[in-house]
């Protein structure tokens, strides 16, 4: 009977663990802080993880998703022809549901708001 109970528990556990993946924000390329986001779901061997860097030394880009471990919290230079760097791009990971998140990616869309706000009035729609 105790077998019986031992096999029903390890499949019930097996079972509650199977789709428990990790999830995270997505942004495939944003610029500054501004960046459309959506929700995905890791592999087993990834974790949640933002990419802050600049491209031509210019110019601030943000990646969210996730990334195998082993590239996590590294910085990559990305270069083109003979050492011309295109981007430079340090990796963060982090490893709890939606933790790749920040103020200010959530309140990114602030900014726009107001400036639509200050337009709309300038126009003399309020």
């Amino acid at each position: 009977m105790r077998g019986h109970i031992l096999i029903a528990s390890v499949i019930l556990m097996s079972l509650f663990c199977l789709g428990q993946t990790l999830e995270c924000f997505r942004c495939d390329l944003g610029f500054w802080d501004l960046c459309y986001t959506t929700k995905t779901n890791c592999s087993d061997d990834e974790l949640c993880y933002v990419g802050i860097g600049k491209a031509a030394s210019v110019l601030d880009i943000k990646v969210m998703g996730c990334l195998p471990m082993e590239e996590c919290n590294k910085t990559t230079v990305v270069e083109f022809l003979a050492n011309k760097t295109l981007y430079i791009m340090n990796t963060t990971c982090c490893e709890e549901d939606f933790c790749n998140s920040s103020p200010a990616v959530q309140l990114s869309l602030t900014p726009l708001f107001l400036t639509i706000l200050l337009i709309f009035q300038m126009m003399g729609a309020f």
